[in-house]
């Protein structure tokens, strides 16, 4: 017969590997589907500070499986371990942790827990920082991304734009250049990782998330009787977060354009790999945006296919739930800043995590 010390233990023991094999089962399969942080898209990232979407030409989001390794439940499982038995009586638990983990052994759980972290503290810095629109945000955004030199590999989105302003003329945006560093500051004042986030980074970001809230604004406008916060909260498009991870140059780049007309822009996106519905879809951020109607008038007198895209995308905006048109910025956004671009490096802003350890929790 069990002594009832010796029952109690064990009852604590499996009520705990249960209970955290549910919460680690609940946390890893929750992780798929749920919208993070009021964030409006379709998926969480998984692995990294980044979404995996079509690549190119494929219109389908591949998002990629994740896969429950042993050690993860383990780790779950001996963390919900020692939370549920030290609530006992027989609990002898003294401090839990010895050390850190390092950045590059982190499980995916603790990473997601980081980046989740990360993500509302951007959404929050930049809902508070930065006024300037969308559409100022990503005209840097565009610039940037261009004056990528694909024979060198050099250039592209690497925060030059903020010193280029004065050679496209643009001295308008400046306003948006000292807002986003503004945030930049802020969030690395809080952030715990020990690289810093850089200026390409959350301009990249702020892009994003404005975006994505300018679109959700606009399904929330399509009917005046509550109808749009159905329409924007059952319907809503998926806009992917771009990947974070790049460094800053603290120069211009030498692959600029001569101008930033309409034709000029077009040149270079097609010159990288760009189609006539990416381009189209881009639109919305060549300078000069603002005036939307009359950036797509020019853009249609580029060539038929160009002109047949911006036609969808019109026609696309005058429905009900905006599909087409949203889901082709959103997939062009993303383009923009991973196609071509130089690599993210996928742990970066991650930091070290306590250490369990296993010695020092006693039942």
């Amino acid at each position: 017969t069990m002594a009832p010390s010796s029952f109690s233990r064990a009852a604590a023991l499996s009520a705990a590997v249960s209970l955290a094999f549910l919460a680690f089962f609940s946390q890893y399969s929750g992780s798929q589907t749920s919208k993070p942080l009021g964030l409006p898209v379709a998926v969480r990232p998984t692995a990294r500070f980044a979404v995996s979407t079509r690549t190119c030409g494929s219109r389908v989001a591949a998002l990629g499986e994740r896969v429950v390794r042993r050690k993860d439940i383990f780790s779950a499982g001996t963390i919900g371990l020692f939370s549920i038995a030290g609530a006992g009586r027989f609990a002898k638990a003294e401090a839990p942790f010895t050390g850190t983990t390092p950045v590059d052994k982190l499980v995916p759980g603790v990473k997601d827990k980081q980046r989740t972290e990360l993500y509302q503290l951007m959404k929050q810095v930049i809902g508070t920082t930065i006024d300037s629109p969308a559409t100022s945000i990503n005209q840097l955004v565009l610039l940037d991304a261009l004056s990528r030199d694909k024979e060198t590999k050099t250039g592209g989105i690497d925060g030059s734009i903020q010193y280029e302003l004065d050679t496209y003329k643009l001295t308008n945006l400046k306003k948006t250049v000292d807002e986003i560093k503004q945030a930049q500051a802020k969030i690395n004042d809080q952030w715990k990782s020990e690289d810093k986030l850089s200026f390409a980074d959350v301009m990249i970001f702020a892009g994003y998330l404005k975006t994505a809230q300018q679109f959700k604004a606009a399904l929330m406008q399509r009917s005046t009787n509550g109808g749009g916060a159905t329409i924007a909260s059952g319907f809503g498009n998926p806009f992917p977060i771009p990947p974070l991870g790049r460094k800053d140059t603290d120069q211009a780049d030498g692959n600029m354009l001569q101008g930033t007309s309409v034709p000029e822009i077009v040149a270079r996106l097609y010159k990288m790999g760009f189609i006539a519905r990416d381009i189209a879809a881009l639109g919305i951020y060549f300078p000069g945006a603002e005036d939307l109607d009359s950036i797509e008038s020019q853009l249609m007198e580029v060539d038929d296919k160009i002109k047949g895209a911006v036609k969808s995308g019109i026609q696309s905006r005058k429905t009900v739930t905006q599909n087409a048109y949203q889901v082709n910025v959103g997939e062009a956004y993303l383009k923009l800043v991973t196609f071509g671009q130089s690599k993210v490096d996928p742990l970066a802003y991650y930091y070290p995590a306590a250490k369990l350890d296993l010695k020092k929790v006693k039942l």
